[in-house]
C-alpha cells in the first residue's frame, strides 16, 4: 500500500468509536537535542534528549449523549484518556499509534459560516506507542483466534497491547489476550488483558521481555451474546 486516502482514518477514545466525528488528527513526534561540541571541531555534535509528543484533533461539535464534546470534556476530569488512531484505516495489520494521555486543550468554536466545532490538543503520559492492528473494530459472537501477524524476527524489549471496547450484549465477560509464536504453529499468552464487563471499556497494557515472530490476539466470552472490540498490539 504505496499511498492511504486521510479518508479511512480512524478515531478511538477511551472505549467509544469516535471517527464520524472528526476531520483531522494529527500525531507529531519529536526528540529534544542538546548541542555537545567541543573546542575545535567544525562540525556540531548533537546528544539525543528526551522524546515528546502532540496529538491535535479537530471535528465537528456536537452535544448529545456519547458525542464527541461529552466525551472528551468528561475526560478532563478523569484523565488519563486512552486513544488509538489508525491513520491507515482499521485492517488486520496496519500501523496505528496509541497514547494514554491529558488534555491539553479543548475548544469549541462557531462562527456563522461554518459548523460549530470543536478541536483537542492532547499530551501523552506513556509516550507514543507504535502499534499493528490484530483485531479491527468489528463484532465477534462468540470466542476465537485472531489473524496472526509475521513481525520478521523476535524483540527483546516488551511491548504494549490497546483494547477499545465500544459495546458487549449478552456475555458477563470479554477476556482479550495477546499471544506470541516462534513458528506461528506453537502460541503463548505473553498480555492479558483485565476481563470486560460493560461497554465503553479502554487498556492499555505494557509488558517487557522477549516477544516472539508471530503475534495475535485471542478473545474468550463468558456467556452468551456479541462484542464490538479493537485490538493493537506493539513492540518496544
Amino acid at each position: 500500500m504505496p499511498a492511504t486516502h486521510g479518508k479511512l482514518t480512524r478515531v478511538y477514545i477511551n472505549g467509544y468509536d469516535l471517527t464520524g466525528f472528526f476531520r483531522k488528527a494529527g500525531i507529531e513526534i519529536v526528540r529534544e537535542t542538546a548541542v555537545a561540541t567541543p573546542f575545535n571541531v567544525e562540525d556540531k555534535v548533537y546528544l539525543a534528549g528526551q522524546k515528546d509528543a502532540t496529538l491535535s484533533l479537530e471535528g465537528m461539535f456536537d452535544g448529545a449523549v456519547d458525542g464527541v464534546e461529552q466525551v472528551l470534556h468528561t475526560a478532563l476530569d478523569t484523565d488519563p484518556t486512552t486513544i488509538v488512531v489508525c491513520s491507515q484505516g482499521d485492517a488486520v495489520g496496519r500501523v496505528a499509534h496509541g497514547m494514554q494521555t491529558l488534555q491539553e486543550k479543548f475548544a469549541v468554536d462557531a462562527s456563522k459560516d461554518d459548523v460549530v466545532t470543536l478541536a483537542n490538543e492532547l499530551k501523552p503520559i506513556t509516550g507514543a506507542d507504535r502499534l499493528l492492528i490484530h483485531h479491527a473494530l468489528s463484532s465477534e459472537v462468540a470466542t476465537g483466534n485472531g489473524t496472526g501477524i509475521d513481525n520478521g524476527a523476535q524483540t527483546t524489549s516488551g511491548g504494549v497491547g490497546y483494547l477499545h471496547v465500544p459495546d458487549i450484549a449478552g456475555i458477563s465477560n470479554l477476556a482479550v489476550v495477546v499471544q506470541d509464536s516462534a513458528d506461528a504453529s506453537s502460541w503463548a499468552t505473553i498480555l492479558t488483558f483485565t476481563g470486560v464487563t460493560a461497554d465503553r471499556a479502554a487498556q492499555r497494557v505494557a509488558i517487557t521481555g522477549t516477544v516472539r515472530r508471530h503475534t495475535r490476539a485471542i478473545w474468550t466470552f463468558t456467556g452468551t451474546g456479541s462484542a464490538q472490540f479493537f485490538v493493537g498490539f506493539g513492540r518496544k
